[in-house]
């Protein structure tokens, strides 16, 4: 082959190698393309002059993306470190929070909630109570109110968690405060405006132990460890105590659990030991609990649920006995005879089920309680003629978002209505324990609660109440005090009307 035509051939070479890199990697081999390597080739012959622009105007293409490449880089980079600067720079305005290394979570919890209520009780019998000359027979209360909760709580290391909470008012049974003052007479009063009745007290208090997955103790001052309603507990009250939970599951359909306390009823000082001996004594006043329950679901939207608790008390030797009875002066001895808790056993048995009803929850609940030793109470109050008022029943009905009108739970449209029935006879509760609200907190009253709530905001419930009761052994009083109408024994008819705005957060 002549020298020419070998050029020629390598030159071919040359260039299908060139176009076949192209086709390979384009952006390897135009980057790699300087002008002056085109315009040798070119000048060879090795290309023609339509390859030599179509390689030249791929290699500026190319060089092209590459510089906008670079910028969209260095963009980027630039807008990073820019807002790397400025959470630098918030940070460094904030205040610093730091706990140890044991807390491992904190919830803030609490509700504002405002009222508007109207309490109205008669009694057939004159009052003695100091206000009330004009009118001795009725006492008629309508108040502004306002109360204020606010809690932490989480959990800790080891299966340790820890609850805390403020609220307004010293009342064990209410957290609620009157505007312009809590005295029945003009002249005491603390408005306008006043503070004098206003404040913070500690409502919960305690810690607890997960100590397998089946039990959990607790103690201090806690939420109540038992099932129960408000006919036999006020749902405002935070048991003092030493708490065992006990639940145990052995499939998805079935739960049982147990729920036991030992509660600090109240202390004594001094109390009446025997010198300087170290250990517990019999003045302080003990409340022992004891319940276990059942939890089924038959399908996910049915279940049912029950539970059996004996309550005993133990302690406080030597305290006046409960009498119940009216009329009331302003004596010690009289609200002495309201409060006692001698002769108390009580078995109670609360229940509920639940089940869907057009698209909505819906509950029939209720509670029944018996003294075992309610014969025994009557007879220390003088009359043995009531020995059989030593029980108490609550039924009722609940439709809607279940535990609206209570305030647990809120959700922006959500509602719920919810009535029952109750009925305490005169020696069958502890007194002290009973709901403040409905009825007064007092015994040997039966009657009816209603109520509906409604949810404006995810944070923002509104609820109207109404309850009726009426006295049901005319020859007993309504046993229990309480600060509401504390002056009125016996109460033959009995009113409550509330309204409220509730804000959770």
């Amino acid at each position: 082959m002549r020298v020419a035509e070998l050029r020629t051939a390598r030159g071919f070479g040359v260039a299908a190698s060139l176009l076949c890199c192209l086709a390979l990697s384009p952006s390897m081999a135009r980057a790699e393309l300087s002008d002056e390597l085109l315009d040798k080739l070119k000048a060879k012959g090795i290309l023609t002059e339509e390859e030599y622009r179509d390689l030249k105007q791929g290699r500026d293409e190319q060089l092209k993306l590459q510089r906008e490449e670079r910028r969209r880089t260095a963009t980027k980079e630039a807008l990073r470190q820019q807002r790397e600067d400025d959470t630098k720079e918030a940070q460094s305005k904030q205040i610093k929070f730091e706990t140890s290394g044991a807390l491992k979570s904190l919830q803030l919890y609490g509700d504002v909630r405002l009222r508007y209520e109207s309490r109205v009780g008669h009694s057939d019998v004159a009052s003695a109570g100091t206000g009330l000359a004009a009118n001795p027979h009725d006492v008629s209360r309508e108040r502004w109110r306002y109360a204020f909760r606010i809690g932490i709580r989480g959990d800790l290391a080891d299966n340790w968690f820890y609850g805390i909470r403020l609220d307004t008012s010293t009342n064990p049974r209410s957290s609620w405060v009157t505007f312009g003052g809590e005295k029945f007479s003009t002249a005491n009063a603390s408005g306008p405006s006043g503070k004098s009745e206003d404040g913070l007290g500690v409502g919960q208090i305690y810690l607890g132990w997960r100590t397998l997955p089946w039990l959990t103790l607790q103690a201090g001052k806690m939420p109540n460890p038992f099932y129960t309603t408000p006919m036999v507990w006020d749902p405002d009250i935070a048991p003092e105590a030493l708490a065992q939970r006990i639940s145990y599951k052995p499939n998805d359909s079935f739960e049982v659990f147990g729920n036991f306390a030992q509660m600090i009823y109240q202390d004594v000082n001094p109390d009446q030991g025997n010198g300087s001996r170290l250990g517990f004594h019999k003045q302080e006043a003990f409340m022992l609990g004891w319940q276990g329950g059942l939890v089924y679901k038959l399908t996910p939207a049915t279940s049912a649920k029950a539970a059996l608790t004996f309550y005993q008390y133990a302690g406080l030797a030597g305290s006046a006995p409960f009498i119940g009875d009216g009329p009331p002066g302003t004596s010690t001895s009289y609200y002495a005879s309201q409060n006692g808790i001698n002769n108390l056993r009580v078995l109670e048995i609360p229940f509920e089920l639940n089940f869907a009803l057009a698209n909505h929850s819906a509950r029939v609940f209720g509670d029944i309680a018996r003294n075992l030793d309610g014969d025994a109470r009557a007879r220390a109050a003088g009359h043995p003629q009531a020995t059989g008022d030593h029980s108490a029943y609550q039924l009722g009905f609940a439709y809607g978002t279940i535990g609206t009108t209570y305030g647990s739970t809120s959700k922006k449209g959500t509602w719920e209505v919810r009535t029952y029935w109750q009925r305490i006879e005169q020696f069958a509760l502890d007194p002290n324990l009973t709901d403040s609200d409905f009825f007064e907190g007092r015994t040997n009253l039966q009657g009816l609660y209603a109520a509906v709530a409604y949810c404006f905001t995810d944070a923002i419930i509104g609820t109207a109440r109404y309850g009726y009761a009426r006295r049901i052994n005319d020859a007993l009083g309504t046993g229990g005090s309480n600060g509401d109408l504390p002056y009125l024994n016996p109460i033959t008819d009995y009113r409550l009307a509330q309204f409220d705005l509730t804000m959770r957060f």
